[in-house]
């Protein structure tokens, strides 16, 4: 059974239809990327897997249970976590307060010392950087503390919405490493990206997508040799 099912997934925003009956599935321990450019319809499929956005029709179902029809807030307590894109950190509170604040479920408040260890193991930056203001550092170390308080759900599922964004290639490189240990650690993970290539290096599966719909999905290995994706994506 997939941890996550998503099957013929229809989305609008008003009238306009901006996903076109996108599936994907996501098994226990594995990364898989949802890539595609600008505007396909990537972070719109995550926001309904939230909960965020509604689907006028489809399903979706984590680990057996259908929860499309499911409030929003309560998809996290089931183990869902989403990193949203552009990090969105209170600027004016401190980095561990930020932390704090992903602990504010009832199972992972049990164990935030032991979640807020694991962070700091996992980005000693932010260990150093615990007392500062989350806005006054810089996008590399925002996307960590973003990523760090995801991690302090104690999450099942982390869906990661363009972690990479606006990052310096040296920083990029550190993120994806991160997203590996991560996912070692037991945490599967639904990778959102634009950066295809350093997708699927760590990726075990990929979904490609444009315009809402689903193009190719397979192995990462087996898209980085595809001539479509190597063409439209990888520069090649």
């Amino acid at each position: 059974m997939a941890m996550l099912k998503v099957e013929n997934l229809y989305v609008r925003y008003g009238a306009f239809e901006v996903l076109h009956g996108i599936s994907l599935e996501v098994e226990q321990g594995e990364i898989v990327a949802l890539l595609g450019g600008n505007g396909a319809g990537k972070t719109t499929t995550i926001n309904t897997i939230s909960g965020g956005v509604r689907q006028v029709s489809g399903t979706i179902e984590f680990k057996g249970q259908d929860i499309s029809k499911m409030e929003t807030y309560k998809r996290p307590a089931l183990g869902i976590t989403q990193v949203p894109e552009g990090r969105r950190l209170f600027p004016d509170m401190t980095v561990l307060d930020n932390l704090l604040i992903g602990s504010y479920l009832p199972k992972s408040r049990v164990k935030r010392h032991e979640n807020l260890e694991r962070c700091f193991e996992l980005f000693p930056k932010l260990f150093e950087r615990k007392n500062q203001l989350a806005g006054c550092m810089s996008g590399g170390e925002q996307q960590m503390c973003a990523i760090a308080r995801g991690m302090m759900q104690a999450p099942e599922l982390l869906m990661l919405d363009e972690p990479s964004l606006g990052l310096a290639p040296v920083i990029v490189e550190s993120v994806f490493e991160t997203i590996q240990k991560i996912n070692e650690q037991g945490v599967t993970i639904l990778l959102v990206e634009q950066n295809v290539h350093s997708s699927l290096e760590i990726a075990d599966r990929a979904y490609v997508i444009e315009t809402g719909q689903n193009i190719i999905s397979g192995k990462s290995t087996d898209l980085a040799q595809n001539e479509s994706v190597k063409k439209a994506y990888l520069g090649l």
